[in-house]
């Protein structure tokens, strides 16, 4: 990464992760319901799917990936059950997120990868492809992040099944918030540490 123009990752951290738990998480502190929440993410979500989809013509696979994350919560929070249950809706949430980080580990285009390449300008996703194809480490670097980001969130979701079990819901209702925002603030400020480092290496052009 030069020190000209935007961070991709960072704006990708910006676009595709914080603004659609800033719409849930902003909406559920003004009093709205989970549903009307978690809706209002996935909307924002897909909206920035349909933006990056008419502006570059490609797909902005992370942000596809939180609307499902959050497609998958209101699902379940149309689902029945006791207060314990409801609580571990989140992690239900979370796992199917790492899983898909995961298996995309597995093909050429790691998730990270692709919501990268949807947040950077033409140049430099041409200059990102020429990359992915000559030079192996460079796409290795981001099925790692992938890498890291899946086995994060899949700890995530397991750490918060014992704690629902033991903590008071009050508590755990609040615990799950800032075990979530912790865990993804952690991972996106290493993204971009990374990120930069590996793109700066391989001389990623604006």
């Amino acid at each position: 990464m030069t020190g000209h123009g935007r961070n991709p990752t960072l704006s990708l951290l910006l676009w595709d992760v914080a603004l659609p738990l800033a719409a849930y998480y902003g909406l559920r502190l003004a009093g709205q319901s989970e549903q009307v929440s978690l809706l209002a993410g996935a909307v924002v979500a897909a909206a920035r799917i349909a933006w990056v989809a008419v502006r570059d013509r490609s797909f902005d696979g992370f942000a596809a990936l939180l609307a499902g994350v959050l497609g998958v919560g209101l699902v379940l929070s149309l689902v029945s059950g006791d207060a314990k249950f409801l609580l571990l809706k989140e992690s239900f949430a979370t796992a199917t997120a790492s899983i898909v980080l995961l298996v995309s580990c597995f093909s050429r285009t790691p998730m990270v990868l692709v919501a990268v390449r949807a947040g950077s300008n033409a140049a430099k996703r041409a200059e990102i492809d020429r990359l992915t194809a000559e030079v192996p480490a460079f796409r290795r670097a981001f099925t790692r992040m992938s890498a890291v980001w899946g086995v994060a969130l899949l700890l995530e979701a397991a750490v918060r099944v014992p704690l629902v079990y033991t903590l008071s819901a009050d508590v755990m209702n609040a615990l799950s918030v800032v075990l979530l925002i912790a865990v993804i603030g952690g991972l996106s400020l290493w993204s971009v540490r990374y990120a930069e480092k590996i793109q700066k290496k391989h001389s990623v052009t604006t």
